[in-house]
């Protein structure tokens, strides 16, 4: 198996495939690198601060009991969120090179669409990878197919509606994955994707743990990010852990609220927030009936909490920009001092 890398060669140029690895574990303290044959082997970075992702690929110095990580190739897509909501708000990258995201939900009674837009609003711009919904526990839900209908038709992307318990949906999800592809699955804890992996590779890669009948939530059966390649379908998954908060900085405005996105041309200003600004074709819309309040509501709350948490990050890396300034600095004028008099 590739792991991914004809998909990548169309990316990004490769010079030797040889000394090739890609990351397939990332814990608090090691991390573990899958080699083009197959084998996995503890690794360890050239420059100690480097940072990498599970589905990174590398360059590699094989040793007698380890691999040693030289470089890491371009990245052409990460997944990446921000965890905490507003001042609480960190950064947080967990994959990298994905071609497909399933963003999976449990069709219980928690399931709202505030909810999966505030997923697909949360997600980063710029990456370059297919989204796609994935409702689970179907069978829970006797109206599961037109629910699935009305968010295909509303977001224009794919919507799986599937059960682990009748097998219904797998088949259609199984074959949306291309030979080669990349592949994760994004959720909250216990919403299925353990058992939807298992059923999909139709082997038992996953432990799973039971929802609290109280709570209707369930606990972390992933603790880190992992690579798997799967046999059947030859494709790669990256395994990551279950989230407990999603925050939002910068939204995907005509992806979640397309209707938004269209009005908002016609309005006087281009920089229009939508608020109290003159001329603005979203309030109108919303005054006369045309967009629904409920949506517009979403919207701006979405739009508020988003502004928040980006200042906060902004400022948070400016901080961190003047200290390291203020580092570099004092570095100079101490070397300057040491100086031995000529």
């Amino acid at each position: 198996m590739d792991l991914g890398l004809n998909i990548y060669k169309q990316h990004e140029s490769v010079d030797n495939e040889q000394t090739l690895g890609r990351i397939s574990l990332n814990s608090s303290d090691m991390y573990k690198v899958m080699r083009l044959d197959g084998s996995e082997n503890n690794a360890i970075p050239k420059k100690r601060s480097e940072q990498f992702l599970v589905g990174d690929w590398v360059t590699l110095d094989p040793q007698i009991d380890f691999d040693l990580i030289n470089e890491r190739l371009p990245r052409y897509s990460t997944l990446g969120r921000i965890t905490g909501e507003e001042f609480h708000a960190q950064e947080k990258d967990s994959a990298s090179n994905i071609d497909q995201l399933f963003i999976c939900f449990s069709m219980n009674k928690n399931l709202k669409s505030s909810r999966i837009n505030r997923f697909l609003y949360a997600l980063k711009k710029e990456n370059e990878y297919q989204t796609s919904i994935v409702l689970t526990k179907s069978d829970l839900f006797p109206e599961s197919l037109n629910l699935a209908q009305q968010i295909a038709d509303k977001l224009k992307i794919p919507v799986f509606c599937t059960s682990c318990i009748t097998g219904k949906g797998l088949a259609e999800l199984r074959s949306s994955i291309l030979p080669g592809q990349t592949v994760s699955f994004y959720g909250n804890s216990g919403v299925g994707k353990s058992s939807l992996i298992n059923a999909i590779a139709q082997k038992e890669l996953m432990s799973t743990n039971r929802i609290s009948a109280k709570t209707d939530k369930g606990r972390h059966t992933t603790t880190s990010s992992r690579l798997i390649p799967i046999e059947l379908g030859d494709f790669v998954l990256i395994d990551t852990p279950g989230i407990k908060s999603m925050g939002v900085s910068g939204g995907n405005l005509k992806q979640v609220f397309p209707e938004i996105a269209d009005l908002s041309e016609k309005c006087r200003f281009n920089d229009c927030k939508h608020i109290d600004e003159p001329d603005c074709a979203v309030k109108e819309a919303v005054n006369n009936g045309t967009l629904e309040r409920k949506v517009y509501d979403q919207f701006i709350a979405l739009e508020k909490e988003s502004q928040v948490t980006k200042g906060y990050l902004d400022q948070k890396l400016a901080k961190k920009l003047n200290k390291k300034a203020e580092f570099k600095k004092a570095t100079i004028n101490y070397h300057h001092y040491r100086k031995p008099p000529m």
